[in-house]
């Protein structure tokens, strides 16, 4: 092991501790003779020259009084900021929003082809149950969650790609959309994830 350094601490501290009481002595020197003419003022209502005289007038001025610290302004009482109310939704448009999504429901199921009313359901349900999932996580934890999940993107691309060889031109270029949208989703979140724990893990910089 090689040190670069001065060797010779010991015989360098006399000379620090000599500089560090000159300049000392030159600042005090300098408060008291503030006209810079070699004549000593001596100014009581300063605290260090206070503090450092023992005698004055042949009367002994020591120990000096404690040091009186201002306290610091109080702050100033701010009032609370109102804090706009959420606005709630009347039942009466609960209603007719509930209603509507019934017939909508009703009217696929009716006149829809055969595979697309079940798989209709399908999204629903998988709708409803993501949102009171999704919907009980902090809003803290949605990042690493939904950022892990993404991968269930996986099926939207292989599906896509499925429908890549259909002769449909517009079912091609919306499978087209689909796999660069869900690929997108999928790189995305993994890359999120590997850099919120690369922030927890040591050595994060390698």
């Amino acid at each position: 092991v090689v040190i670069l350094g001065y060797t010779d601490l010991p015989g360098r501290l006399p000379q620090q501790a000599s500089q560090l009481f000159g300049t000392n002595m030159l600042n005090l020197l300098k408060l008291l003779t503030p006209e810079k003419d070699g004549q000593l003022v001596l100014d009581f209502e300063d605290v260090v020259q206070r503090s450092v005289t023992v005698v004055q007038d042949g009367s002994v001025t020591w120990p000096p009084p404690p040091v009186q610290v201002s306290a610091a302004p109080a702050a100033a009482a701010t009032e609370p900021v109102p804090v706009a109310e959420k606005r709630q939704m009347s039942p009466l448009r609960k209603g007719i929003l509930k209603g509507l999504g019934l017939a909508v429901v009703l009217a696929v199921c009716a006149f829809a082809p055969a595979p697309l009313p079940q798989h209709f359901l399908v999204l629903m349900l998988s709708v409803v149950v993501g949102f009171y999932v999704i919907g009980k996580v902090h809003h803290a934890l949605h990042t690493p969650l939904m950022s892990v999940t993404n991968a269930i993107s996986g099926i939207i691309v292989v599906g896509a790609i499925g429908q890549l060889a259909s002769t449909s031109v517009v079912v091609q270029v919306l499978a087209a959309i689909g796999v660069l949208l869900a690929s997108i989703n999928i790189f995305g979140g993994f890359a999120v994830t590997r850099r919120m724990l690369k922030m927890f893990s040591k050595g994060g910089n390698k």
